[in-house]
């Protein structure tokens, strides 16, 4: 999916000696990415893209497999979205920085072709889990009289989804492979697509729009229908007694807040991919911009460190907007702390550390949604 070769044909001669094809590249496109400015600043991002990542995913992954009370729908599709971005940070963010910065494959066949099959999945899957929670908190709330989705259902859904985004990325698997230019010294890991070069950009087109169109559209939908209710009504869980109005502003105002950090999360994604999906759409169809084209090596690593960067907002988005993730950050690292050697800080007096703990919470977090007025 992010292959940076581009190599024209014509220039491949068959001698009896190679030549650095960073050479080349500095000769014929003054390529920036062989500058060290250019490489030492994209390798740090990188870096620090790939231990926060990795860190802040592994924080989310262990707090709902630790407590108890955090293992609802919403967070099912959550971890799921965690461990496709572990898989992400690892291999693409190190394996594309540094294939990009030295032109040639340094890592192998297999890897050739397993690599594009991760990043195209991990997209895939990451825009149909979107939109699974979307839909999610759709019934929940415009439908509360509808059977919600449950924890069985909403695994066989990741499954599902797994699943299309793997048959969706297969032709990336199928068409790479590692090949030798006479001229040129290494391997390269390249599309080919031979006498089928003309469905590459039908292929293009088609992820385009299942990956980004309608799952998008579908979002955009479950979200402003849930704004809409949310704001024209109180809508609480548990009995179905009369419950005081500051309850049920207070339960209001927190539907709010998870549905504002929903909404976030999913512009965030949308946004940090967008470059990349644009970039390899117009390539596809050979209408890059003149100044992109004769930099292409750049522009592609740009917009590939651009996506990377949906890696570590999530994590971030959980802790900031959700008080029992961010209490689940606090004990976690307060037993990082206790397994070191240091002083563990008790949680003391937090009623979100308390009730993450509680068993209370488990079993009242997806209970039925009564719909009252607003004008009680």
């Amino acid at each position: 999916m992010f292959a940076f070769i581009s190599l024209d044909p014509d220039t491949m001669t068959p001698t009896n000696s190679c030549r650095d094809i960073r050479s080349y590249l500095w000769e014929t496109k003054h390529d920036l990415t062989l500058h060290p400015i250019t490489i030492s600043i994209l390798a740090t991002i990188y870096i620090f893209i790939v231990i926060v990542g990795c860190t802040g995913n592994l924080l989310v992954v262990m707090s709902v497999v630790r407590f108890k009370a955090l293992q609802s729908v919403r967070n099912m599709f959550i971890v799921s979205l965690s461990v496709s971005d572990l898989f992400v940070a690892i291999f693409s963010g190190s394996v594309t920085p540094i294939s990009a910065f030295s032109k040639v494959w340094l890592f192998g066949a297999p890897l050739c072709r397993f690599l594009p099959l991760l990043q195209g999945t991990a997209l895939s899957f990451s825009t149909l889990t979107l939109t699974a929670i979307a839909i999610d908190r759709y019934i929940l709330i415009c439908h509360p009289t509808s059977e919600p989705i449950r924890k069985n259902l909403a695994f066989k859904m990741i499954i599902f989804n797994n699943a299309i985004a793997i048959a969706l990325s297969a032709p990336l698997f199928l068409k790479q492979e590692l090949v030798k230019y006479s001229n040129f010294c290494g391997e390269f890991c390249t599309e080919n697509w031979r006498e089928d070069a003309h469905l590459r950009s039908i292929y293009g087109s088609m992820v385009f729009i299942i990956q980004f169109v309608f799952p998008l559209a579908i979002i955009t939908f479950c979200y402003a229908s849930i704004s809409f209710k949310l704001r024209n009504g109180v809508f609480v869980r548990g009995s179905q007694k009369e419950l005081m109005s500051e309850a049920r502003r207070q339960l209001t105002q927190k539907r709010l807040r998870t549905n504002r950090m929903l909404i976030i999360m999913t512009v965030t994604f949308a946004l940090s991919w967008l470059p990349a999906v644009g970039f390899n759409f117009l390539r596809d169809y050979s209408a890059l911009p003149g100044f992109i084209a004769d930099q292409d090596y750049l522009f592609g690593i740009i917009s590939h460190c651009i996506s990377m960067a949906s890696t570590i907002v999530n994590p971030f988005l959980y802790g900031y907007c959700n008080e029992h993730f961010r209490a689940a950050f606090v004990t976690l690292w307060d037993s990082v702390k206790a397994a070191c050697g240091m002083r563990r800080v008790s949680p003391g007096n937090n009623p979100a550390c308390s009730q993450l703990l509680s068993t209370h919470f488990e079993s009242t977090t997806r209970r039925s949604i009564t719909t009252v007025p607003s004008s009680i």
